[in-house]
């Protein structure tokens, strides 16, 4: 049986090409006219090439029209754009196509740009040195619900992780610790109360004593200060 013809072209795309791809919609946001074009012409054979646009404003734009119809699955999108960034894009697109994936493809490849993009939803991230074999098992992997980054990515955001510094410590007894836990999780007092097999007026207490080792007033102050210097580990 002869090869597909993605394979002879580039013969790294033969693995990704046992996955079909061709009805998945893909989208591609990026202003580099050239570069855009080279990748239309590379992953158009193997995907659902629906929509190419030069900034987020156009494809939002796009999204508008369709009113929910046929909405992309995976969105590639570059950082670097004009008006909206790439960053902000991500949040932009998945609101007004919820089901959208989205994997960035972009020159960028510090680890402070690559947090915020994987922070706002993004399912992926590539830098444009990736061959056309990697975009789509990215492509794949994204829309399979999973992750996929070049190593040279995944090695700058452990890296971050790495350097940043441990969390404070607050003093918290391992069960003020337990009830914070739960409030991440959005239990009300009652329901800490029962999971813990306590009274809602012990956990009532537990929850003053964090207020005061927290320095916060309020349960979603001391939510947030736990997301955010990852009191409760990554």
């Amino acid at each position: 049986m002869p090869a597909p013809v993605g394979a002879l072209i580039f013969p790294s795309l033969a693995p990704v090409l046992m996955s079909d791809l061709t009805a998945v919609r893909v989208w591609i946001v990026e202003d580099d006219v050239d570069f855009r074009e080279a990748f239309v012409e590379a992953l158009g054979p193997h995907v659902r090439l629906s929509g190419v646009f030069g900034s987020v404003e156009e494809a939002v734009a796009r999204l508008e029209v369709l009113g929910g119809a046929e909405p992309p699955e995976v969105v590639l999108l570059d950082v670097n754009l004009p008006g909206l960034s790439g960053v902000e894009g991500v949040g932009t697109v998945k609101a007004r196509a919820p089901g959208a994936r989205v994997v960035m493809l972009t020159i960028r490849d510090d680890p402070a740009t690559i947090a915020e993009a994987l922070g706002a939803g993004a399912s992926g991230y590539l830098t444009k040195g990736a061959t056309p074999a990697r975009v789509l098992a990215a492509i794949a992997e994204a829309h399979a619900g999973g992750m996929l980054m070049q190593p040279a990515v995944a090695r700058a955001v452990r890296a971050a992780f790495e350097q940043r510094p441990p969390p404070p410590d607050y003093g918290l007894t391992d069960r003020e610790r337990d009830v914070l836990a739960e409030m991440v999780a959005g239990g009300t007092q009652r329901e800490i109360a029962d999971r813990l097999f306590v009274s809602p007026s012990t956990v009532n207490t537990h929850v003053q004593h964090l207020y005061e080792k927290l320095h916060v007033h309020s349960g979603s102050a001391a939510v947030a200060k736990a997301l955010r210097e990852r009191l409760l580990g990554e």
